[in-house]
């Protein structure tokens, strides 16, 4: 970035690599704009002005820039912000992005340029005004770690808006931490109520308001006792209202009603009960996009986005990856220690060559995977390729071994926890599926989970339909 003459007057910022130091001790990005203009294959033309760190351009609704044009792929372009300029990165679309008459795949913006998508010409002209924005002096926020700047000025919302109460949408791409931003937000809100998650995309339709709102007894077949749903669990507290997206239409209009009026109705009840709650959701979606599409109601997402806190993708934080890895390594070799009895040798320069050249489409959870994975099977192939691992299973972590033992306790809660439930879920996974002859619809209707999220925590974890691992 180029400094300006009135940059060095009073009160004015200091630079600090890529960031700015004002003369009263706040620290801000100041993140160039980029000037967008479409020239549409029916003559529209469409202008906008954007100042972000990674701009999403496809067909795709929910995307930054969305073309309804069948010439341009679903997700088409992405334009990333580096520190000398932006980056065009093709995302393997069908008919390419063109300067000129060149295919190009990634290119660096240093001026004004035409790029050609499909049949759709698109102008960028780097501006030199700038949008400043606060960060924190932190490099985490709870369980969330990150020492980039993008990371540090979602901190920075997340400071402010934690002890507010004021409900709060966090969106982000699988695996980048969601659930982890809304603990930290339970944890620094003062609330002592407890912290409740709901997976909204892994409740069966015939039982999602008896787990939102509760029943009570003879309510419906199976009903045999009174239950206390998530508004009541987490009353005083905070209710985490993951994958809300999945919420159906008339499930939405429910839960607006008790966002507005603070008060709950079991199933088969006729009386009302007062809850205290904070709500936090999360969707990997663009809810603007799903509203549009009408497959969320528009009132509710107002309701729902009083703030919102978007999770950068890790390929937008790369100078964290040394961290990360260096964390998730500490972790896993604590937990080896204990449960194995060895040490897992830190990832040498190959590896982590490896990691700096990848994208990692599922995030911070696929880098914990490959990391689990390089450290059993060694680094034998690229992250998001093809490992030979069939039949394969993590030492001290059989289907039909003990899940709970000492050496799980000698580990620090978190830590423990996720080993304990990532053994569970594994192995539960893999007797439904042996269970069912590898049909994953007959598995998840025993196990009473909704399909797409059986298929997920397959995915999650590595489990095939068979009894062997699949690829991460």
């Amino acid at each position: 970035m180029t400094e300006s003459p009135d940059e060095f007057e009073a009160g004015a910022p200091r630079k600090v690599g890529p960031t700015q130091l004002l003369d009263s001790g706040v620290e801000i990005r100041r993140l160039p704009k980029l000037r967008v203009s479409l020239s549409l294959a029916d003559g529209e033309t469409k202008v906008l002005e954007l100042a972000q760190d990674e701009i999403l351009v496809g067909s795709e609704p929910g995307l930054d820039i969305v073309i309804d044009d069948g010439s341009v792929s679903r997700h088409h372009l992405a334009i990333r912000l580096r520190e000398d300029g932006w980056l065009l990165c093709d995302l393997g679309s069908t008919n390419g992005t063109f300067i000129g008459e060149m295919r190009v795949e990634r290119v660096q913006l240093s001026a004004k340029a035409t790029v050609r998508l499909g049949r759709v010409l698109v102008d960028l002209q780097p501006l030199s005004e700038h949008v400043d924005r606060e960060i924190s002096t932190s490099d985490r926020f709870g369980r969330m770690l990150g020492q980039s700047a993008i990371m540090r000025e979602m901190f920075a919302v997340l400071q402010q808006v934690a002890p507010s109460g004021l409900t709060v949408l966090v969106e982000g791409e699988t695996g980048t931490g969601k659930e982890l931003a809304a603990a930290a937000i339970h944890e620094n809100s003062g609330r002592e109520g407890a912290f409740v998650v709901l997976n909204c995309g892994a409740i069966p339709t015939e039982l999602i308001e008896s787990e939102i709102m509760g029943h009570v007894k003879g309510a419906f077949t199976g009903a045999t006792e009174n239950r206390d749903g998530a508004f009541v669990v987490a009353d005083g507290g905070t209710l985490f209202l993951d994958e809300i997206g999945e919420l159906p239409l008339d499930m939405q209009a429910k839960l607006l009603r008790v966002l507005e009026q603070g008060e709950v109705k079991a199933v088969g009840s006729d009386g009302h009960r007062v809850v205290d709650v904070r709500v936090v959701a999360a969707t990997n979606r663009r809810l603007e996009a799903e509203v549009e599409q009408k497959r969320f109601r528009e009132d509710l997402y107002y309701r729902l986005a009083v703030v919102v806190v978007r999770i950068p993708p890790l390929r937008a934080r790369r100078e964290d990856l040394a961290a990360l890895v260096s964390h998730i390594h500490g972790e896993l070799n604590r937990r080896s220690l204990v449960v194995r009895g060895r040490a897992i040798p830190p990832l040498d320069a190959a590896a982590m060559g490896m990691l700096e050249r990848y994208d990692f489409p599922g995030n911070v959870r696929e880098l914990r995977n490959i990391i689990e994975r390089w450290s059993v099977l060694g680094p034998n192939s690229p992250p998001g390729q093809a490992s030979v691992r069939s039949g394969i299973t993590e030492p001290g972590a059989e289907p039909g071994g003990e899940i709970v033992d000492e050496a799980l306790l000698q580990l620090p809660y978190h830590e423990a926890k996720e080993a304990w439930i990532e053994r569970f879920e594994r192995s539960y996974l893999q007797r439904a599926l042996e269970a069912s002859g590898g049909n994953v619809s007959q598995a998840a209707r025993e196990a009473g989970v909704d399909r797409r999220h059986l298929q997920r925590l397959m995915v999650r974890h590595g489990v095939t339909r068979g009894t062997g691992l699949a690829e991460d």
